[in-house]
């Protein structure tokens, strides 16, 4: 018996048109080849098949996994990580499923126009985001609850169709399926761990990739925010780790990291010139925000959703829930908006609106609960 799983690790190039159409995150293929000893090994109660058996769709293509235990991220780091999405790909494969794996990577065009802020009040912080993205195929996505052995807990969210799968493929439809969106818990775009630190990727404004070569281990853009899920507490907890580690893009475009904390720090990171800068900011669109020649590069949309949603924020300083969902509402893209996620940082809450239903049921999910 021969279980066949395709991982994608994604790879991108992008390239704008009226709504940002760009090449970006394809994920590197993996094909996992493992026969009927992974039951035989002994490991039906491993918490890799714990956390497969967990897989449960709560909407049209919409999933969430639970992940309690070691799935491999420390080893992964400590073993220098990977320059490449495929080398990730191929350290997915060992991990997860006991070292039986090769890969390749295909190529794609999509369109996208995320946005990010970050706003306080009486209680903590309320932090937005819009992951917008034209997918051909059918959008799926997984809200991962991570609980690592040697790390803070946190909620994340990652998109399968990154992993390369066909539009029917369903997440929860067999034990081999369960076991491939493993890979979820290595591709989060953005999450919250139990210290209320906040990351998000968003594409920055160009096609520069970073390709940072030294001795320092490697990160692509995934691995990056779940390093910092899992590690850091603060703003400067992730900006520590982001500069400990080489940043290896891979993916044809340039982009930047949105990071927030409890007390109320909020910065975009961005690397230009294989080099890493830190703003402060409370909102992040697609261009670059880093003072200097490439400061404003991007294109006009993303001026005028980082304008709407500045105002916004500071028309409604002591912003809850609800209204910080309005704002998502008001920047988002009905053909586009594939998911809108609110982090309250008193709780560890996130709430998270799918396929721009704002009106319809809203999902939420508590890190401790």
């Amino acid at each position: 018996m021969v279980y066949i799983i395709n991982y994608f690790i994604f790879a991108a190039q992008i390239k704008y048109n009226s709504i940002m159409k760009k090449k970006i995150f394809i994920f590197i293929a993996v094909v996992l080849l493992a026969g009927v000893g992974i039951i035989g090994y002994g490991i039906m109660n491993d918490e890799r098949i714990t956390a497969a058996r967990c897989v449960t769709r709560i909407d049209d293509g919409l999933y969430t996994m639970t992940y309690k235990g070691d799935y491999g991220f420390d080893e992964y780091i400590a073993q220098g990580g990977a320059a490449t999405d495929a080398e990730m790909a191929q350290y997915i494969a060992s991990f997860l499923m006991r070292g039986f794996g090769t890969a390749s990577a295909p190529d794609t065009t999509m369109e996208y126009g995320c946005s990010s802020f970050v706003v306080r009040n009486e209680r903590g912080a309320i932090l937005g985001r819009n992951f917008d993205y034209d997918f051909k195929d059918k959008c799926k996505v997984m809200i991962v609850k991570a609980y690592p052995t040697n790390g803070y807990a946190s909620i994340s969210t990652a998109c399968l169709n990154f992993m390369g799968v066909p539009a029917d493929w369903q997440p929860d439809a067999d034990m081999q399926t369960r076991m491939s969106a493993l890979a979820a818990v290595y591709l989060p775009l953005d999450g919250i761990n139990e210290k209320v630190l906040y990351v998000a990727d968003l594409v920055s404004g160009d096609e520069e990739e970073t390709h940072q070569s030294t001795d320092k281990p490697d990160l692509t853009i995934t691995a990056a925010i779940r390093l910092l899920l899992d590690k850091a507490a603060t703003v400067e907890e992730a900006v520590e780790l982001l500069a400990s580690h080489d940043m290896n893009s891979s993916i044809g475009t340039s982009h930047h990291f949105a990071i927030a904390d409890a007390s109320g720090a909020s910065v975009v990171v961005e690397y230009i010139g294989g080099e890493m800068f830190v703003t402060p900011t409370d909102v992040v669109t697609n261009h670059y925000l880093t003072a200097g020649e490439k400061e404003g590069i991007g294109n006009e949309l993303s001026h005028q959703r980082y304008a709407s949603i500045a105002n916004a924020c500071n028309m409604r300083p002591n912003m809850s829930i609800e209204s910080a969902m309005k704002v998502l509402k008001e920047a988002s893209y009905p053909q586009y908006t594939q998911w809108s996620v609110v982090f309250a940082t008193d709780a560890c809450e996130a709430r998270y609106v799918w396929k721009c239903n704002f009106d319809a049921q809203q999902h939420t999910f508590m890190i401790h609960n």
